[in-house]
């Protein structure tokens, strides 16, 4: 059966009609690519500015983010403080009575 079928496919591309290609078709697509606008080198800035022009998000927006990002940064960068809200509390405060009691 399977013969049957690739005898069938055979007979079918054989009869179909094959269109010669124009003898203008290099023509036609040099000036097609002529057309069309090609890449060019642009600057870092430009490619920045182009890259915030798609998101198109309002100014606000960007300020928020940055704001955002460089909290984030600051934050992981700072080494963690291992000591507890109270040892922190009683320690800074015998620094700051020492200073007051000199001043009266």
């Amino acid at each position: 059966m399977s013969d049957n079928r690739h005898d069938k496919l055979d007979s079918l591309l054989r009869s179909r009609r094959v269109e010669a290609a124009s003898p203008d078709l290099a023509q036609r697509i040099i000036l097609k690519a002529r057309g069309l606008p090609q890449v060019r080198n642009i600057s870092l800035w430009q490619s920045v500015r182009q890259l915030f022009a798609e998101f198109r998000l309002p100014k606000p927006g960007y300020v928020l983010a940055s704001a955002l990002i460089i909290g984030m940064l600051v934050g992981f960068s700072t080494a963690p403080d291992n000591s507890s809200i109270k040892e922190a509390s009683s320690s800074t405060i015998p620094l700051y009575l020492s200073g007051d009691e000199d001043l009266l």
